[in-house]
């Protein structure tokens, strides 16, 4: 099984540069062509969140027309600068939703299971997984007992080093997770977007893989005082491969 994982990719319509240098549109056609030129075709992808900058509806639009040109089933949980309602309104193909309001989904028609969590808190760049979520994990969770499961979010479960992006990283519920994802016992892996880097670690046992964006990333800098800062270091997304036997192989594939 072939998964493709996007990340960050932070859209802006109309041209408008993100914080006056990046063209997040333009890199997101890029990033479009680039799948598109795959000479093994993904199965799926999981986008990780950050699919917009505002959040808006014309920002989905572009994002889900580009997506839908690619003939791939999709995916997609939101990051901290998305919105539940816009992004419900315009992708209902790629999420799903709880009772509660939540963008989590789950997909069981392929041999991993994927269940995408939502880690947003609207107005805020932190995440959490609260109690509803949590719960719905461990109900997921229990009816896929026996069979191996692949997670995906937005917020890394890890402290990563990178001080300034920990202070606004999943500050709720990650004990929680890792008890959950410790009894389950077949997560092949924890998939996270958030960081704008390459990063891997731990949680309850599963690797944890952070995808780097696929417009622009953030500086690699562990001093505690300094802020984060954007870079204009190559977009890159994440190709994973999975076999019962190896488990989930990745490879960070430049646009």
């Amino acid at each position: 099984m072939i998964i493709a994982q996007i990340s960050d990719c932070h859209v802006l319509a109309g041209g408008r540069l993100l914080a006056g240098r990046f063209d997040t549109g333009a890199a997101f056609g890029r990033l479009i062509e680039a799948v598109a030129r795959l000479t093994t075709r993904p199965d799926v992808i999981v986008f990780s969140g950050d699919l917009g900058e505002d959040a808006t509806a014309e920002e989905y639009a572009m994002v889900g027309d580009g997506l839908r040109s690619l003939g791939i089933p999709v995916r997609a949980v939101p990051g901290n600068h998305d919105l539940r309602a816009p992004m419900l309104a315009a992708l209902p193909d790629m999420v799903g939703a709880t009772a509660e309001g939540h963008l989590n989904i789950v997909e069981d028609g392929f041999p991993l299971v994927l269940v995408g969590l939502d880690t947003l808190v609207e107005g805020a760049s932190h995440g959490a997984l609260c109690a509803a979520r949590l719960a719905w994990l461990e109900e997921t969770l229990a009816r896929h007992a026996e069979r191996p499961v692949l997670l995906f979010q937005h917020h890394p479960p890890i402290t990563t080093g990178l001080q300034a992006m920990d202070r606004i990283g999943l500050l709720e519920g990650r004990a929680a997770l890792a008890d959950l994802v410790t009894r389950h016992g077949r997560v092949e892996a924890i998939l996270c977007g958030h960081m704008h880097r390459a990063i891997q670690g731990r949680c309850g046992g599963a690797p944890v893989r952070v995808a780097p964006s696929a417009s622009h990333q953030i500086a690699f800098d562990l001093r505690p005082e300094e802020p984060y800062r954007l870079l204009d270091e190559p977009a890159q997304f994440t190709v994973h491969i999975w076999d019962p036997d190896d488990g989930l192989i990745s490879h960070i594939v430049p646009v």
